[in-house]
């Protein structure tokens, strides 16, 4: 893979090391929403096919991007957030059980179990990352309980990198009957998934960030465990028939087939659609592990030099998400300064440096972050 850098809108001065905050613009999207616009300038009518075409295209894109063959177990929802309080709210838990998350995941995977344990009278535990060598997934491995009801992880932990085992964490929450709910939100479209291998009941990622969307757009997909269940809101569209505009006052109690009936209401969105369906056929045409490859070259690349600044990449980490611990002889404040003297953009999670390369980025592009630090270097010994 070489870079991508003239697929996004990026000005030419600026370093952009931070799509794990947001994606910069991809064009071809900005394109998309430009012609959806100049249609809907030019019809004044939507036709019903265009209520649930394009939705049911970029349904099956995303399973293709996780390895489902199932598009009916995938939801279009608004944000990670409305995914996982659609998961907790459905989650069997009772008085007594427990549900198991990481130290300082993001937020958006937190409040919904904290709100449902105190609901439940439930128990939510907070598996500490270790200090030393030790693993944390054997951490959290070592947390799950016949009290178990269900571990809610990131593939990959957002201020960090740390990517989790979760093939070890599902053989565990098999054993004791938990479920698995994963947030793909900072590894889908940059990092490997399959859903086949890793068998969550719940697979939820924002659509802003690594898969290349709209702010305001995200994915859901459902396992088995969540058939039948209730969604968050009630809408026209999810429910069986929907298609037939003639019979939408024919009330009925029956869904569309599978995660249909968790869509968000008025997904249908003929702007965000056409943008997320642009991001989608990128990502399928890159492939997650040429994706990994190419951003671990972009750190060997200056890996020498890091060396000699007395930084290095930790371990268990994905590639496209790094959080750099700094050196007692380089400044926080003093970094922040230099990194935006020479606008390159990364992002600060508590005493991490956290520097989130992707396609667009190239060498010289590491190089510039590389000579910010080595500048903080020598200020500091003069």
């Amino acid at each position: 893979m070489r870079c991508q850098r003239q697929l996004f809108s990026l000005p030419a001065d600026e370093c952009y090391l931070n799509g794990a905050s947001r994606s910069p613009q991809l064009i071809a999207a900005a394109d998309a929403a430009r012609d959806a616009l100049k249609w809907r300038e030019h019809n004044s009518g939507m036709p019903i096919e265009q209520f649930f075409q394009p939705v049911a295209k970029l349904r099956k894109s995303f399973a293709r991007l996780i390895g489902s063959e199932e598009a009916d177990r995938v939801a279009l929802i608004p944000a990670a957030s409305y995914g996982i309080a659609t998961v907790a709210k459905n989650l069997p838990l009772g008085p007594g059980q427990e549900v198991v998350v990481a130290q300082d995941q993001f937020p958006s995977n937190y409040y919904a179990w904290h709100r449902r344990c105190d609901e439940s009278h439930a128990r939510l535990v907070t598996v500490a990352k270790p200090s030393g060598k030790e693993s944390w997934s054997d951490r959290i491995l070592e947390a799950i309980t016949i009290r178990t009801a269900a571990v809610a992880i990131a593939q990959i932990h957002w201020s960090d990198g740390s990517v989790f085992d979760l093939e070890a964490i599902r053989r565990r929450t098999d054993e004791v009957g938990a479920w698995l709910v994963v947030d793909g939100t900072q590894s889908l479209g940059a990092y490997p998934f399959d859903v086949k291998r890793i068998r969550p009941d719940a697979l939820i990622a924002g659509g802003y960030k690594w898969l290349l969307g709209p702010y305001g757009c995200g994915y859901a997909w459902y396992g088995p465990r969540m058939d039948g269940g209730v969604p968050l809101e009630e809408n026209w569209i999810n429910r069986s028939g929907s298609d037939d505009f003639t019979r939408l006052a024919a009330y009925q109690s029956e869904y569309r087939p599978l995660a249909a009936r968790y869509s968000v209401g008025e997904h249908s969105n003929f702007i965000s659609i056409p943008m997320q369906q642009a991001g989608m056929d990128l990502l399928l045409s890159w492939q997650a592990e040429a994706v990994q490859t190419y951003i671990q070259q972009l750190w060997q690349s200056i890996d020498a030099e890091l060396d000699r600044s007395g930084l290095r990449l930790p371990d268990g980490c994905a590639y496209h998400l790094v959080g750099l611990r700094l050196p007692d002889h380089i400044q926080m404040e003093a970094l922040k300064s230099a990194l935006a003297t020479r606008k390159i953009s990364v992002s600060y999670r508590g005493e991490l440096v956290r520097v989130a390369p992707h396609v667009y980025n190239s060498e010289a592009d590491m190089e510039q972050f590389a000579a910010a630090i080595r500048r903080c270097c020598q200020t500091t010994r003069t």
